[in-house]
């Protein structure tokens, strides 16, 4: 996103661990949308729930051995 501070930095790491999820860019037109508004960038959701936000993705991926 466009203002999104941790963006590029957990989108790195996740690209470097070979996660596999999808990005949605909320700032793009057309893109999909997350299942409801979100405030902290990035979010990772699993379904409907949010799972962590920010710089917590990294932890949280870490915590589940990715």
């Amino acid at each position: 996103g466009e203002e999104c501070h941790d963006c590029d930095k957990v989108l790195a790491w996740v690209k470097s661990k070979n996660i596999e999820v999808t990005i949605i860019d909320v700032d793009q037109p057309g893109d999909h949308k997350p299942p409801f508004a979100v405030f902290a960038r990035p979010a990772l959701f699993r379904g409907d729930d949010l799972l962590a936000y920010g710089s917590d993705i990294v932890d949280y991926f870490q915590r589940m051995n990715a």
